[in-house]
């Protein structure tokens, strides 16, 4: 919603989109059509929710209100938008004035939900006298990723190929898919819905560019240039059909110029990514609504819990490899166990912890002072996670390493772990469920900390939030079998800042908890 960093800085390229830039892109491309320039489309593909302290604060209520003022012609849901669960999203469907899109999920059992004044399977937008339908999707993995709900989730193509039946026999000749499933989904979408003339994506935060060569897949860097934009796929029938994504964070807008005829025949596109920096002016009514939430932002903003001598990486790196900033976290969740001295004789009762790194959200910036605020907390975890200590055979720990290892570089990444009180080496050539070389494990009862070889069948006191616990992506962190776990004091926000009050200046570094190796003629070289 703004630059999270100094106001002074908003004006230079250190900071980067924000709705107030958003709106003034397309407020000025919606003026020139009407004067008689290109007619112009806005829509949004999700996860409009979760991210920053903003959310965190005044959820629902801060995203209506500022997409209300954008507004778009139809937006999809993504998954972040289930993150308050269906009480949190009700809301904000009954207090939007634009359709909201999904085709590909059974609302029978969530009442709701269903009669949610703004939510649609697909609309029709009128372009110059002509007729455009758009079908929204989701990624059905909003099972995993989300509060545990009664959404039951359909196969997208399937969904959006019943839904543009019923448009094409309605006479609507154009169709728009538009969705969260990532941009893989997006060009299978592409593929194999023979109606849909364009596919507008987003989840996977993926970056396209047609001026720049695309990235070796080894290549992990957040805006790596994962393929042209757009992205052309051509059906069996040889139709081509572009497909779009425009990164995250509003960092980028998306735009796609399109030409048909009057069948409805794609006969020109070009587009590319609009990159929102300082050049872009700031539409004054987006930021006079700021100031109307921004009091309590500032208070949290000016209230130091701790301090940094080094640059705290988060978001999408968290994803692909170890991070120092997940590496804090992690080990702030065993530090919160440890003082609450449930050890006995020993330094604690759980000497691991994890975190996923789809919910470290943001990096720490290291400005002059080193301070870091609580409003940083808020926006590096936004998610508001209670932490949990469960206790798991080392064989279901092993089963979650593997996971984690089949998640990293993947269009829905988000479930690759960070930890503390691990140490983990992953071939990631090797097949899924072998991907683990090996795995070290910090004792708990023992006099000194140190580490050994995972036992499969030993039991480990583990530490994770509470997304965690309840299966997020995927995962089963809580035994069949005679399952214990038990709630810490704090939350995750709360036990990093507890950690950083009571070491008072932090240096985390990358030290080896994560290391990835490569298969060459079947040996292992670093």
């Amino acid at each position: 919603y703004a630059c999270q960093i100094e106001q002074q800085d908003a004006n230079r390229d250190k900071c980067y989109g924000g709705f107030a830039r958003v709106a003034h892109e397309v407020r000025r491309y919606r003026e020139e059509a009407k004067k008689g320039g290109t007619p112009v489309i806005y829509l949004n593909a999700g996860d409009t929710y979760s991210g920053t302290a903003w959310f965190t604060i005044f959820k629902d209520n801060i995203t209506s209100a500022f997409l209300n003022k954008l507004q778009p012609d139809a937006i999809s849901l993504g998954n972040h938008e289930f993150d308050k669960d269906v009480k949190g999203l009700v809301p904000f469907l009954n207090s939007v004035n634009f359709p909201v899109l999904v085709s590909n999920w059974d609302l029978s059992k969530e009442p709701e939900l269903l009669s949610a004044s703004k939510l649609k399977i697909s609309t029709i937008l009128e372009v110059n006298g002509v007729k455009v339908g758009v079908i929204g999707y989701l990624t059905p993995d909003t099972k995993n990723l989300s509060f545990q709900n009664n959404v039951e989730y359909k196969e997208e193509i399937v969904s959006i190929n019943a839904e543009a039946k019923k448009l094409k026999d309605q006479g609507i000749k154009i169709i728009i898919a538009l969705g969260h499933s990532g941009y893989q989904k997006d060009q299978e979408i592409a593929r194999d819905c023979p109606e849909v003339d364009i596919v507008i994506g987003g989840h996977s935060h993926t970056f396209l560019d047609s001026s720049q060569p695309v990235a070796d897949k080894d290549d992990t860097s957040p805006e790596a240039v994962r393929g042209p934009y757009p992205t052309m796929v051509v059906q069996p029938s040889g139709k081509k059909v572009p497909v779009v994504q425009a990164y995250a964070y509003t960092k980028y807008l998306g735009k796609l110029h399109v030409q048909f005829d009057a069948e409805g025949n794609l006969i020109e596109f070009d587009g590319s990514p609009i990159l929102l920096n300082a050049s872009v002016a700031q539409e004054q009514d987006l930021l006079d609504l700021l100031d109307v939430y921004r009091p309590n932002i500032t208070a949290m903003g000016e209230k130091i819990v701790g301090y940094t001598k080094v640059y705290l990486e988060g978001g999408k790196i968290c994803r692909v490899r170890e991070c120092n900033l997940g590496n804090l976290v992690a080990d702030s969740m065993v530090h919160t166990r440890v003082l609450e001295n449930k050890g006995g004789n020993y330094w604690t009762d759980a000497a691991i912890a994890i975190i996923l790194g789809g919910g470290i959200r943001s990096s720490i910036e290291q400005n002059n002072q080193g301070s870091i605020t609580l409003r940083d907390l808020q926006d590096t975890l936004p998610f508001e996670n209670s932490l949990y200590l469960t206790r798991i055979r080392g064989q279901t720990l092993r089963t979650a390493l593997e996971r984690s290892a089949s998640l990293w570089n993947t269009d829905s990444n988000g479930g690759f772990m960070q930890f503390s009180g691990i140490r983990v080496e992953y071939d990631f050539e090797r097949k899924e469920g072998h991907r683990v070389v090996s795995a070290l494990v910090r004792c708990a009862e023992c006099n000194a900390p140190s580490y050994s070889h995972l036992n499969e069948s030993a039991f480990y006191n583990v530490i994770i939030p509470s997304f965690l616990i309840n299966g997020g992506n995927g995962y089963s962190l809580v035994e069949e079998h005679d399952p214990f776990t038990e709630v810490l004091q704090e939350d995750d926000v709360g036990a990093l800042q507890q950690y950083l009050q009571g070491t008072n200046v932090v240096y985390p570094h990358i030290e080896g908890r994560i290391v990835v190796r490569k298969s060459i003629n079947n040996t292992l070289c670093l």
